[in-house]
C-alpha cells in the first residue's frame, strides 16, 4: 500500500548541521538565546505585533521538524503558530542573567512549532528582549539579526516575506539530503550511548548560571586597535584571554590540553544575507598547558597562534571540509548516539570551552548578553557581542570558577594598554 504524505507546508530537508543539532538536542539540549536591551517607553502589545511581524518575514520562525517512519527529516511550516513571549516585570538591567538560565534550562520540542520563543523583561522607560531559538534553525548572527529586525518592526517598519534559504550542504553543491531514506525513521527516545559520552551532564533540570560584562567604548576601541597592530584580531584577543583566565582561576583547568571551540560565520563567504537559518563552519584551537603559560608566551602571540586555527575555517574550502565531514559521519544511518558521539571532538584529559564570535547589534541596544544550553560536563562559553562600540561579554556555565569573567575583563583591559 503507498503511503501519502502531505507536503503542502514542507520547507526542505534539513542541512547537514541542522540535522546535527536536530539529533543531539534529543540527546541533551542544544539550544540557545540572545538578549538585548533596549531603552524607551513601550508597551507589551507593541513587542507582540513586533514579534509577529518578524515572523512572517522569516520562514524558519514558523516551522517545525517532521520525522515521519519512511520519510526524511524536513521543516514544516505550520500557520498559527506564534511565537510564544513571556512577559516578566522587573529591572531590564539586573533580571536578565536568571531569566536567560531559565530559557537555557527549558529544552524545545522539535516536533512543535515554532522553534522560537521570547522573554520580555519589561519596565517603563527600558525594557530587555531575550529571543530563544532551537539550534536547527538558527545561529546567533540570526538571532542578532532578528533582534534587529524587531526594533524596526517595534519603530513601525514593514517587511516583505524573505524566500526559504537553502542550508549550507545546498549552497556549497553537496547534493541530496545528508542521511538515507532508510536510516531515518520516527521520534527517537534518547539513547544510552558509550562510555566515550562520560563528558555529558546528567539530564537533572538544573539551571546554568549566566554573568555579564560590559568593557567600555575607549576600552573596546583601543582593544581592536591594538589586536590591529599585533597582526591579529578582537577574536584572538578573547580567545586568549580565556584561556589564560580558565588556567588561572581553576586549577582543574591547569597542566592538560584546553580546548576552545569557536563557532565560524560562513554567511560572507557563501553568500548569505541576513535570513533566519544556520550558516556555521567550525574551528577548534588546542592549547597545551607551555603555551597558556604567559610567562613563556607573550598574551599576543598566544592571540596570534589562537587566531590561526580559526582562519582555515572561515574560507569556502574550510565550510566544504567541515560539512563534508559531518555529512560522511552521519550518512551511514545518523541516530541519536551518532550525533553525541560526534558532538565529543575533546578527549578526556581535558577541558573544554567555547567562544561565540562577536556580532555588531543595533544601535539602539544598550547591552547585550547571550548563552547556549551547555550539554558538556564543566564547559564554560564565552559569548561576545559589540553594541555601540563596547564589546559584552556573558559567561554561561552549571559550574563556573569564580572570577573567570573579571579576569579576563582584567587581561584584555591590560593587554589594550600595554
Amino acid at each position: 500500500m503507498q503511503k501519502h504524505v502531505d507536503l503542502t507546508d514542507a520547507v526542505r530537508h534539513l542541512g547537514s548541521f541542522e540535522h546535527l543539532f536536530w539529533l543531539v538536542n534529543e540527546h541533551r539540549p542544544v539550544h540557545f538565546t540572545l538578549a538585548a536591551e533596549i531603552v524607551g517607553k513601550t508597551t507589551p502589545a507593541d513587542w507582540r505585533d513586533a514579534l509577529d511581524r518578524v515572523q512572517a518575514r522569516h520562514p524558519l520562525l514558523s516551522v517545525r521538524v517532521d520525522r515521519m517512519p519512511g520519510w526524511l527529516p524536513r521543516f514544516r511550516r505550520v500557520e498559527e503558530a506564534p511565537i510564544p513571549l513571556k512577559v516578566v516585570a522587573g529591572d531590564p538591567r539586573s533580571a536578565w542573567p536568571a531569566e536567560v538560565g531559565e530559557e537555557l534550562a527549558t529544552p524545545f520540542d522539535p516536533s512543535s512549532a515554532p522553534l522560537a520563543r521570547a522573554v520580555l523583561i519589561h519596565a517603563p522607560d527600558a525594557a530587555t528582549l531575550i529571543f530563544a531559538a532551537h539550534h536547527a534553525i538558527a545561529d546567533g548572527f540570526a538571532l542578532a539579526h532578528v533582534i534587529r529586525d524587531t526594533l524596526e518592526a517595534l519603530a513601525g517598519a514593514e517587511f516583505d516575506p524573505l524566500p526559504v534559504t537553502p542550508s549550507v550542504d545546498e549552497i556549497l553543491g553537496l547534493s541530496g539530503p545528508v542521511a538515507r531514506l532508510e536510516a531515518a525513521g520516527g521520534r527517537q527516545q534518547p539513547a544510552a550511548v558509550s562510555a566515550k559520552t562520560s563528558p555529558y551532564r546528567p539530564r537533572d533540570g538544573a539551571r546554568p548560571k549566566v554573568q555579564g560584562v560590559r568593557l567600555p567604548q575607549p576600552l573596546t576601541a583601543r582593544l581592536r586597535e591594538r589586536a590591529r597592530e599585533e597582526r591579529t584580531t578582537v577574536h584572538g584577543a578573547l580567545l586568549a584571554a580565556l584561556a589564560v583566565a580558565c588556567a588561572h582561576v581553576s586549577p582543574d583547568w591547569r597542566g592538560i590540553p584546553l580546548r576552545l571551540v569557536s563557532p565560524v560565520n560562513v554567511r560572507r563567504t557563501l553568500g548569505v544575507g541576513e535570513d533566519c537559518g544556520v550558516f556555521l563552519g567550525a574551528a577548534t584551537s588546542v592549547l597545551h598547558p607551555g603555551v597558556v603559560d604567559l610567562s613563556a608566551t607573550g598574551f599576543w602571540d598566544l592571540a596570534r597562534h589562537a587566531k590561526s586555527s580559526v582562519l582555515p575555517a572561515q574560507g569556502r574550502e574550510g565550510a566544504e571540509a567541515v560539512t563534508s565531514a559531518l555529512r560522511q559521519a552521519m550518512r551511514g544511518g545518523p541516530d541519536i548516539a551518532t550525533a553525541a558521539e560526534f558532538m565529543l571532538v575533546a578527549p578526556e584529559q581535558s577541558r573544554r570551552a567555547s567562544f561565540r564570535q562577536p556580532v555588531r547589534s543595533a544601535d539602539a541596544h544598550r547591552d547585550v548578553g547571550s548563552g547556549r544550553a551547555l550539554p558538556f560536563e564543566g564547559e564554560q562559553t564565552i559569548s561576545a557581542a559589540t553594541v555601540n562600540g563596547s564589546l559584552c561579554l556573558t559567561h554561561t556555565s552549571y559550574t563556573p570558577p569564580r572570577g573567570l569573567l573579571e579576569t579576563m575583563d582584567d587581561m584584555l583591559a591590560e593587554a589594550a594598554a600595554a
